[in-house]
This record gives structure tokens, C-alpha cells and sequence, in this order.
């Protein structure tokens, strides 16, 4: 089971990013997409990645590697798409400064499992306030355009799967339960905010 459900939540995160990004292709814009959601979910994957190999976690590995690549991919089409390099710099600094505490690694005096595991309460952090934006945008804009009911409740089916999976292995990291909760949590919170403006397209 802790093999099974990993692989079973990439391959649904996979399927929740598809209308997401055939959106922004169509359309040749991430508008209404909040870029600091997907730069959060590049730098947080990082963190869990690099903790998951480094423990021999590597199943768990798996949803972390398709959200940051696929979150990487939207970035990569705002670039294309919607960026002046003056928000270019700025999606650069957001990203650097969002793995700025990777370099506690290069301290020799701390020990390297101790960090990583601290390491992924940071990415704790930001896996909760990563779509708080987004739903902020949403309610502000009201703008639905980009954003995919789809993308939201496959998310938050990836996530269930991850939460059982976290439960299922020998030893357990908080950091992850703690971040398969905040999933269900904030994409269930978004999900209500594209509902609430499908009934009422006219409330923004």
C-alpha cells in the first residue's frame, strides 16, 4: 500500500494539471492563475523531494517530482506568455529566495537528516499558504477563466491518496501529514470559490 498509493497520486496529479494547462495553452495565458501558488508548489516539492531520496523514500518521491515539474511547466508559460522581464526577475528572486534555506546543508556542524527533516516544515509552510493566493485572487478578480474544478478535486484526491500512503510507512514524517491535510484543506477552499462564481458570474 505505501508503494501503491504514491504512484496512484502522481498519476492523478497528472491528470489534474492536463485541463489546467490545456487552458493556458489555449487561451496563451495564465491569467487568474496565481503564480506565487505554482512558484510555492516548485519550491516545496524541492523540499520534500530532496528529503524523500535522501531517507530511501522514493515512492513518496513520486507526487512531489509531477507537482513541482507540472507547477514548473505553468511557470514556464507565463514566461512564454504573459512575462516583461521586470516579472521575470521577479518570479527568479521568488524562486531563489523561496530555497535560500537549502544552504543550512552546507553548515558541517548541523547534521544533514536533522535539516532536511526541519527542511520539510518549510515546506510545510508554504504547502499551506501556497493556494491562499490563488483564492484570494479568485475572490478579488472573480476571474475563472484559467482555473479548472478538475485541477482542484484531483488535487484533493491525490492528496487523500498521499495522506494514507504517509500512513502506511514504516516510519512517518509529520511534515508530510501535516501537508496531505493542508492539501485537502486549501483545495477544498478553492473548489468552493469556483463553485460559488460559476452559480454567480456576475457577484465579482
Amino acid at each position: 500500500m505505501a508503494h501503491f498509493l504514491p504512484v496512484l497520486s502522481a498519476f492523478i496529479l497528472v491528470f489534474s494539471f492536463l485541463p489546467l494547462l490545456n487552458k493556458i495553452r489555449k487561451n496563451r495565458s495564465v491569467s487568474g492563475v496565481s503564480l506565487l501558488m505554482m512558484a510555492f508548489g516548485v519550491a516545496q516539492s524541492i523540499y520534500f523531494i530532496v528529503f524523500n531520496l535522501y531517507f530511501a523514500r522514493f515512492y513518496m518521491a513520486l507526487p512531489f517530482v509531477v507537482t513541482g515539474g507540472l507547477s514548473g511547466l505553468i511557470l514556464y508559460y507565463f514566461v512564454r506568455y504573459n512575462a516583461a522581464r521586470r516579472e521575470r526577475m521577479q518570479l527568479l528572486c521568488m524562486l531563489v529566495f523561496s530555497l535560500l534555506p537549502f544552504l543550512l546543508l552546507l553548515n558541517p556542524a548541523l547534521d544533514t537528516a536533522k535539516v532536511l527533516t526541519g527542511l520539510t516544515f518549510v515546506g510545510l509552510t508554504m504547502s499551506s499558504v501556497r493556494v491562499m493566493p490563488q483564492t484570494y485572487k479568485t475572490i478579488r478578480s472573480g476571474d475563472i477563466s484559467n482555473l479548472s474544478a478538475r485541477y482542484f478535486s484531483l488535487q484533493f484526491v491525490a492528496g487523500v491518496c498521499g495522506l494514507f500512503a504517509e500512513f502506511a510507512m514504516a516510519s512517518q514524517s509529520i511534515a508530510h501529514i501535516l501537508t496531505f491535510v493542508m492539501i485537502l484543506l486549501t483545495n477544498a477552499a478553492q473548489l468552493g470559490c469556483i463553485q460559488y462564481y460559476k452559480m454567480r458570474p456576475n457577484a465579482a
